[in-house]
């Protein structure tokens, strides 16, 4: 297969090989779409506690829930609802 390719192929599959080798050295994170309570809490820097109340109030961050007791927090949703309580100083 590496026959049929032609030099600037390879130099482009080269310097795509090379930029995951140094995202894999720098072991960037990954941040999951969705956080369950306790990661979202992490997240927030507050308790899951808190979390836990704001829901409970309509105060917190928008939420999904599946079933009975699977809670989970969008990451852009955390980042928005931080967003929104930003004050001008």
């Amino acid at each position: 297969m590496k026959d049929d390719l032609l030099p600037h192929d390879i130099a482009h599959a080269e310097l795509i090989a090379a930029r995951v080798a140094v995202l894999l050295q720098e072991q960037v994170p990954v941040v999951p779409e969705y956080l369950d309570a306790y990661e979202a809490a992490v997240f927030l820097g507050v308790t899951t506690k808190t979390l836990e109340a704001r829901r409970f109030k309509g105060t917190g961050p928008r939420y999904t829930k599946h079933g009975a007791r699977m809670v989970r927090y969008n990451v852009n949703d955390l980042r928005a609802w931080m967003e929104a309580g930003h004050v001008a100083s």
